[in-house]
């Protein structure tokens, strides 16, 4: 059946794709490895290039011995290729009787000069055909035997929708999604219940036998009909999948990207910032709280795994608050209102003394130092500059130790509220504790220290001017919606005078950090700008003696390679700064989880109720959830922004979606409908700041710039946590 144009589907192999197409080959190739793929021929390119009276004629004859209905699809000569599949660009034709395959094949044919198309026609041009028997599906979908995401090889991504499967193949549903791992099945998404637990752990065995044979991942379509026979229907490799990396912590414990200092953080961090800053930063805080409250913190403080840092939470450990009680009683003992700030339910007695130290003490002091850096930085010699960028350093890490213990306090303090308000007035009133707490403070525009991160690599300048300034108007909804808020609350608990008052007291304590706490975040980056300006003469001065290329280069140094070029020490054997910055944008494509290695039971508890102290509401059909920091529920297209040079792209009444949002973000604020992160918590910047201009935010979703795609159609609810499809 070869000669005339046709060949049987199951005769098909790789050696024939030039004549079949990619598609069809896969199809042939499957069948030799007893996948179960429904029978069909193939209407080679030759037969195709026949007249449309002569093509129809071959089909007829050639489909006789098929039964049933059938599926009429493209196989274009380069289709499903290893480097483009050229997916989607063809039309298919499904459920067509017998007569009516004439009509069929040539609508397919014509797509292959749609403009669509076009890409495709300048390559190879040529198009075969696939005539299969049509199978009648209760539930369809496709198999990634590696997870498009993280690129990680150990997980299959099962999506699935009831009957056909081309409304999830051309993007008009999300579907439900399995993560299959270590012969376990995890649902991700389950809007549609497509499928239950057993037959995602069976759709990913067969996808992974498939991919095993091929030695590549692949992408893999299947069907599951009424008898619930497991049906291939195409298999192709997986293009554009991120690199094979480990994301194993090298040392023990846990660490997260998404608390303290991983919340200004959104990308690998350069060389400079980590060995210098960051580890400065994070010495300095813990030596403070040990100070203040007796906590001690064990190393390291950080790691960085494929160039993206983590941010240690072994603090919390059980061993390490048991080695820490001695030094946190005797703390108590001394000064038991001060201590009072790691407890949730009396944490409103450490507020006035933190807020006065601050007040009173270390912001006057960090002032000052900054005002005396910025007198020196561009009149001392190089060799004075790492003692000047030490001293802000150092004074920069007691200042976040301050943050800490007032956003701290804050965080317990809202906690506090949104329990009260869970157990007294969800019932009543709705819509959760956080239009309590919004429109506390006019939102202002972002000064000259505002930052987009704390690596010194971007310049701490309000990048995001250009988008425009701060409006009243989202602020002016914030104060009104919380008014009434505020008043349908105390209507609620008129009649319990004991209760109100209790209400009153947790909502003054509340309302009273926020914008302390927002003062102390604009401030705390105040240092950035002088310090970056003595990095880059510290790189001007090396450029000079020939120790790096361009004075930028110096980001690319650890700071011993810097410290050591500067004082004159000859340079064993050169950095490589090309292959480093090269390196790192190459990480910068990576998708890193939001923990690495391993909690212990009950700080795992926490950690996995922590979305639902403040309201979170997983949902079967969110394709992102995180924790609710700003109330509200818009529906719009999503604008994913990933940095500064892309800030002038967002449009107004767009969803932002953004690895996290720090102070020189905050204009993007005013034409934003809704806010989504990757890092964060109700205590972060994008938090309070959404708050403000009266949007919507989720925060913390791990991997939203990842999974939301530009130009999607969401909806954000920022009272449960959810982003789903709209």
């Amino acid at each position: 059946m070869g000669s005339n144009g046709i060949l049987r589907l199951a005769d098909v192999r790789s050696a024939d794709t030039p004549v079949v197409g990619g598609k069809a080959a896969g199809l042939g190739e499957l069948s030799a490895i007893d996948a179960r793929v429904p029978d069909g021929l193939v209407l080679t390119a030759d037969g195709a290039a026949l007249p449309s009276d002569r093509r129809d004629a071959l089909i007829r004859e050639a489909t006789q011995e098929l039964s049933g209905r059938f599926a009429v699809r493209s196989s274009g000569i380069g289709e499903d290729g290893a480097e483009h599949s050229f997916a989607g660009i063809f039309d298919s034709v499904l459920d067509v009787e017998r007569d009516d395959l004439g009509p069929a094949v040539d609508r397919v044919l014509t797509s292959a000069g749609s403009v669509r198309a076009a890409e495709y026609a300048a390559g190879p041009g040529r198009m075969a055909v696939i005539v299969q028997r049509m199978v009648d599906p209760v539930a369809a979908g496709v198999a990634l035997t590696a997870d498009p995401v993280s690129g990680d090889r150990a997980s299959c991504v099962v999506t699935a929708v009831r009957g056909l499967g081309d409304r999830l193949v051309s993007g008009h549903a999300a579907g439900d999604e399995w993560v299959v791992s270590q012969g376990a099945a995890r649902p991700r998404r389950r809007s549609e219940k497509a499928i239950d637990e057993r037959q995602a752990l069976l759709v990913a065995a067969e996808a992974r036998r498939i991919a095993e044979v091929r030695g590549t991942p692949q992408d893999v379509e299947w069907a599951i009909d009424r008898d619930g026979t497991l049906w291939m229907l195409q298999a192709r490799p997986m293009t554009a999948l991120p690199p094979d990396v480990s994301w194993e912590a090298p040392a023990r414990g846990a660490y997260t990207r998404s608390l303290r200092f991983g919340e200004w953080i959104f990308e690998p961090v350069t060389p400079l910032f980590e060995s210098w800053l960051l580890s400065t930063l994070e010495e300095r805080l813990h030596a403070w709280i040990r100070a203040g409250l007796g906590q001690r913190a064990p190393l390291p403080h950080h790691v960085v795994v494929n160039g993206w840092y983590f941010y240690s939470i072994n603090w919390i450990s059980p061993a390490n608050m048991l080695r820490s009680l001695p030094s946190i009683l005797w703390h108590v003992a001394r000064d038991p209102r001060r201590s009072a700030g790691v407890i949730p339910s009396v944490a409103r007695h450490s507020v006035p003394l933190f807020e006065q130290d601050w007040r009173r003490d270390l912001q006057p002091r960090y002032r000052a130092a900054v005002d005396a850096a910025e007198a020196r930085v561009e009149v001392a010699a190089p060799e004075e500059l790492p003692a000047l960028i030490d001293r802000l350093a150092d004074a920069a890490g007691e200042y976040f130790g301050s943050l800490v213990a007032l956003a701290g306090a804050a965080y317990k303090l809202e906690i506090t509220l949104a329990r009260f308000h869970q157990r007294h007035l969800a019932h009543i009133v709705g819509d959760g504790h956080l239009p309590l707490l919004a429109g506390l403070v006019a939102p202002p525009a972002p000064p000259r220290h505002a930052v987009v991160s704390l690596d010194w690599i971007h310049a701490p300048a309000p990048l995001a001017e250009a988008v425009g300034g701060a409006t009243a108007v989202g602020h002016a909804r914030a104060v009104a919606a919380r008014e009434a808020a505020e008043g349908a609350a105390r209507a609620a608990l008129a009649s319990s005078p004991r209760t109100l008052r209790t209400f009153e007291r947790l909502l003054a304590d509340a309302q009273h950090i926020v914008p302390i706490r927002e003062e102390q975040v604009a401030e705390f980056t105040l240092p950035w700008p002088v310090m970056r300006r003595a990095v880059v003469r510290i790189g001007e001065a090396l450029a000079e003696r020939g120790v790096v290329k361009d004075p930028d280069d110096v980001f690319f140094l650890a700071r011993d390679e810097a410290l050591a070029g500067l004082a004159g020490a000859t340079v064993v054997q050169p950095v490589d700064v090309e292959a480093r910055r090269r390196l790192r944008a190459e990480q910068a494509r990576l998708v890193p989880p939001v923990l690495i290695g391993h909690l212990a039971r009950p700080v795992r508890r926490f950690w996995e109720g922590y979305p639902r102290m403040f309201g979170a509401d997983p949902s079967d059909e969110a394709i992102v959830s995180g924790v609710p920091a700003s109330a509200g529920r818009v529906t719009g297209l999503v604008r994913v922004i990933r940095g500064p040079e892309e800030f002038d792209r967002l449009q107004p009444g767009e969803v932002l979606v953004a690895p996290l949002t720090a102070p020189a973000w905050t204009p993007l604020f005013a034409l934003a409908a809704a806010v989504v992160t990757d890092v964060g918590s109700p205590a972060a910047h994008a938090s309070i700041i959404a708050r403000e201009y009266g949007i919507p935010a989720v925060v913390g979703c791990g991997d939203a710039t990842a999974r939301l795609r530009t130009g999607m159609r969401v909806t954000v609810d920022g009272r449960t946590g959810n982003v789903e499809p709209a």
